[in-house]
């Protein structure tokens, strides 16, 4: 099936179609498709009684359903296959259909194939979400009278719009690798953010990881663009792979001044001591404003904006301008939202402060990385909450720039041991190094780190709470550094969790 015949409207009427995974993503697209005229079977490996209302909907709507332990059983004897994003595409009933010459798509790539307007797109293992959120309040801002949708990975599931979504509309999709690694269409923007090891209880290898990160841009043509992270090495190394125009984005100002003397006509974007600054370069040849000022680097936001902490926010900032500049967005847009923008649920957001101890809820940090973007970002006497389900990533970097900073830890969910034997070799590592050092009288070993460990996430903020009030200025983050599905939903649920308990404490 070519992009061309599925984005004919009405192709699927009539068609035997089958939605693996009835979570938010694929409701919205057996709406859709049902919609169209197409003989829907849903499959999920959830009973009916665990699938809450969407079963009763369906079932009136004539929906045939495949539940169960045996599910995909089959799978192989369908020709249209739409997946749920976070599944392995791999498994031997998918594989089996792809041999039986079954197409495998996914909600995100039948958006694609059918939008009439551009689709600006971000990627990266983590700031996806906080820069999707500025460009799309970077182009409310600065594009006034246009009409903006922000979806994919977050905001409204955008398939049951796509028919009513105007040519001169601007869609901004933050796309995960699960729900790249099925396209064979590229969005005619994206930035890629960072890539580090991630969900690798998913991916084969981390090398499978990269590539499907590749098909925000693998699929462009000539006039695409792809905004790449100049202080991320792989991201960065990905620009000889990009088929349309490069641009990059760094927090090295000196970097991108030797960029600009290189080649003058890059997109490019920096901060600086003072503030972030934009080279529109070539995206000069999209019609931009005049604010622009010919090939000058624009200013377009001084440092003092920011309301969100940490450099990691002022790299989104700079992704986020660069994909608001090729959509033409005004240098006065863009500097309102970054000047009105205070962060997204979840993200170092700041909860309270009681007895002198600040509390944040940082529950995005489904990954080491992430967490140590919070140690950066916030500074003094640090308690933190980590734990949860262990997605394969290993903590020994974390745990070393938490024994350098000497804060306290407490440990919840099934990744507790792991994280509690890292930090156990990092405070030993630590100590080994201090005493190396220690050659004159007086001087002493570096004070054992203090790890403990709780049963549920409201013991865990008791227990911080307690070690934070020994040290006057402390903060309380939950940071857990790993995904939540031992013990929430989702990360947004065990944000909320830690946010009741913060706020129950006397």
């Amino acid at each position: 099936m070519t992009a061309r015949e599925r984005f004919r409207p009405g192709f699927f009427k009539g068609l035997e179609v089958a939605i693996v995974g009835m979570g938010k993503s694929n409701q919205a697209l057996t709406r859709y498709l049902l919609r169209e005229g197409a003989e829907v079977t849903c499959f999920d490996q959830k009973e009916p009684s665990d699938l809450g209302p969407a079963y009763g909907e369906f079932s009136a709507l004539g929906v045939r359903w495949s539940l169960g332990g045996d599910y995909l059983a089959p799978l192989p004897g369908f020709k249209w296959i739409f997946l749920t994003p976070g599944m392995k595409k791999n498994l031997p009933e998918i594989a089996l259909a792809r041999e039986n010459g079954a197409v495998i798509s996914s909600e995100i790539g039948l958006f694609l194939d059918r939008v009439k307007c551009p689709v600006f797109a971000v990627t990266g293992s983590s700031g996806k979400t906080t820069t999707c959120t500025l460009a799309g309040l970077m182009l409310r801002e600065g594009l006034p009278g246009r009409e903006i949708y922000v979806g994919g990975n977050i905001g409204s599931v955008l398939i049951e719009q796509v028919d009513s979504i105007p040519e001169d509309a601007v869609v901004v999709m933050e796309l995960s690798s699960f729900q790249l690694e099925l396209l064979d269409k590229s969005p005619c923007v994206s930035a890629v953010l960072n890539i580090r090891p991630n969900h690798l209880d998913i991916h084969e290898t981390f090398e499978d990881y990269v590539e499907a990160k590749k098909n925000i841009f693998r699929f462009q043509d000539p006039g695409g663009w792809c905004f790449l992270n100049l202080d991320d090495g792989v991201a960065a190394g990905l620009a000889e792979s990009c088929p349309g125009g490069t641009g990059f984005f760094t927090l090295d100002a000196a970097k991108a001044g030797r960029l600009l003397t290189e080649a003058g006509d890059l997109p490019l974007a920096w901060a600086s001591g003072e503030g972030l600054y934009v080279s529109p370069g070539r995206l000069l040849g999209k019609g931009l404003s005049g604010e622009w000022r010919g090939r000058t680097p624009v200013q377009v936001a001084k440092r003092e904006d920011f309301l969100v902490p940490g450099n990691h926010n002022v790299s989104n900032a700079l992704a986020a301008a660069l994909l608001a500049a090729a959509a033409g967005a005004s240098p006065r847009g863009i500097r309102k939202a970054i000047q009105g923008f205070k962060g997204v649920e979840h993200r170092i957001e700041f909860v309270r402060e009681l007895g002198g101890v600040s509390y944040y809820n940082d529950s995005i940090a489904t990954s080491p990385d992430r967490t140590e973007a919070l140690l950066d970002a916030i500074g003094g006497p640090l308690v933190i909450i980590l734990g949860g389900y262990d997605k394969g990533l290993p903590f020994d970097s974390l745990a070393r720039k938490i024994a350098a900073r000497g804060c306290g830890v407490v440990t919840i969910g099934k990744a507790a041991p792991v994280i509690e034997e890292a930090l156990a070799r990092a405070e030993g590592e630590s100590l080994e190094r201090a005493g190396a050092g220690n050659t004159g009288e007086g001087s002493g070993a570096k004070p054992k780190m203090q790890v403990v460990r709780a049963s549920s996430l409201d013991e865990a903020v008791t227990l911080a709470t307690d070690m934070a009030r020994r040290i006057p200025g402390s903060s309380v983050v939950l940071s857990p550094a790993c995904a939540s599905y031992d013990m929430f939903r989702n990360f947004e649920e065990r944000g909320r969790a830690f946010k009741e308990a913060v706020r129950r404490l006397g």
